[in-house]
C-alpha cells in the first residue's frame, strides 16, 4: 500500500494591518462647534444689549446659587425668565399704537418699562424748600411713595415719619438684591431707584444722612468685615445720588452700621436687614447733630489746653 501524503491547505483571510481610524475627531469637532456657538451667542448678546442689561446678566451668572430661595418659575405671579429686565419682551407691544377715547390711534412711541420715564415726571409738583413739620414730611413721603409705585418698587421702599424727620428704607428682597453678594456694587434696578430719588433732594433742601446696614451673616474675610461692607455700600449710594443730581451739600453724614441695627431681629439673616437708609433731617435734628460734634470738638480742645498747661 502506497503512503499518500496528505496536504493541508490553510486559507487565511487577508486583513489590513493598519489600525482603523476611531471617532475621536467627531467628539473634538462637536466640542469645537459648541464652543463657536457659545462664542457667537455671547457676541450677539453684547450687540443687542446695553451696559445696564449686561450688568444684570453678569450679576445673575456670578451670584446665582441653587441654595438661595428662588422664585417659583411655575407660579404665574412670578417672572418666567431666568434673568428679568423688568421690561416687555415683545418689540411689537412696545411700539403698539394706543387709541384715544374717540377711537383714533395715537402716534407710535416706543414705551419704556424700566420706570425711569414715570419716575422723572412730576418733580415740579414737589414744593422747593425745607420740610420741617410732620405734615410737610407726610407730603414728601406721599410723593416718594407714589414714585416708588410707578417704578414697581413698593416692596423695596419703606417710608417712616420719625421725630428726626423722614426715614426712607431702601432694601432688597427675595426677588431683587440691591448689591452683589459680599460687594458694594449696586444692581441696575436700585441704581435707577436712587437716580430717581436724587432730583427729589434737589428741591428738598433738608440735609440727608445716609447709612448702610447688613444682615448678621459674617463676611468671609479677615481684613474686611460687615463694618467696611456697610460703609462702602453707603458710600456707593451717596455716589449714585450725587450722579443723579443731588447737591453735595445735602449730605450731612455717611455711616456704616453693619448688623447693629437689624430691621428684622427675628430673622437676623433675612433680606429686610440688608438695606440703605436715607434720613431726611428736620432743622432741629440738624442742629442736634451739629451740636454733638461741636461739643466733642470743644471737649477735645479743652483737653488739649489742659495738657499744654501741665
Amino acid at each position: 500500500m502506497r503512503n499518500v501524503e496528505q496536504i493541508i491547505v490553510k486559507r487565511q483571510q487577508r486583513r489590513n494591518s493598519q489600525p482603523k481610524g476611531g471617532g475621536a475627531w467627531k467628539v473634538a469637532f462637536a466640542d469645537f462647534t459648541l464652543a463657536m456657538m457659545a462664542l457667537f451667542l455671547v457676541l450677539w448678546i453684547l450687540a443687542v444689549s446695553n451696559q445696564e442689561e449686561r450688568q444684570v446678566v453678569a450679576s445673575r451668572l456670578r451670584d446665582y446659587s441653587i441654595l438661595d430661595n428662588e422664585a417659583n418659575p411655575f407660579d404665574i405671579r412670578n417672572s418666567p425668565y431666568p434673568v428679568d429686565f423688568e421690561g416687555n419682551p415683545s418689540v411689537i407691544e412696545e411700539i403698539a399704537p394706543q387709541y384715544t377715547p374717540d377711537g383714533q390711534p395715537k402716534p407710535l412711541t416706543k414705551a419704556r418699562h424700566d420706570g425711569r420715564q414715570k419716575a422723572g415726571e412730576g418733580y415740579d409738583s414737589l414744593l422747593k424748600g425745607r420740610y420741617d413739620t410732620p405734615k410737610e414730611m407726610a407730603l414728601l413721603a406721599g410723593f416718594i411713595e407714589k414714585m416708588g409705585e410707578d417704578m414697581q418698587a413698593r416692596d423695596n421702599l419703606q417710608l417712616q415719619i420719625v421725630p428726626q424727620g423722614l426715614r426712607i428704607l431702601i432694601r432688597d428682597d427675595e426677588q431683587r438684591e440691591m448689591y452683589a453678594r459680599g460687594s458694594s456694587r449696586i444692581t441696575p434696578f436700585f441704581h435707577h431707584l436712587l437716580m430717581a430719588l436724587a432730583p427729589v433732594f434737589q428741591r428738598v433742601e433738608n440735609p440727608v444722612m445716609v447709612s448702610g446696614h447688613t444682615d448678621s451673616t459674617p463676611f468671609a474675610g479677615e481684613n474686611y468685615s460687615n463694618w467696611e461692607l456697610s460703609a462702602d455700600r453707603a458710600m456707593m449710594a451717596r455716589r449714585v445720588l450725587l450722579a443723579g443730581g443731588m447737591p453735595a451739600e445735602r449730605v450731612a453724614q455717611v455711616v456704616g452700621m453693619a448688623d447693629t441695627m437689624l430691621e428684622d431681629s427675628q430673622n437676623p439673616k433675612g433680606s429686610a436687614n440688608r438695606r440703605i437708609e436715607l434720613l431726611v433731617l428736620t432743622d432741629a435734628a440738624r442742629q442736634d447733630l451739629a451740636a454733638l460734634f461741636v461739643r466733642q470738638q470743644e471737649q477735645a480742645q479743652q483737653q488739649a489746653r489742659q495738657l499744654q498747661a501741665r
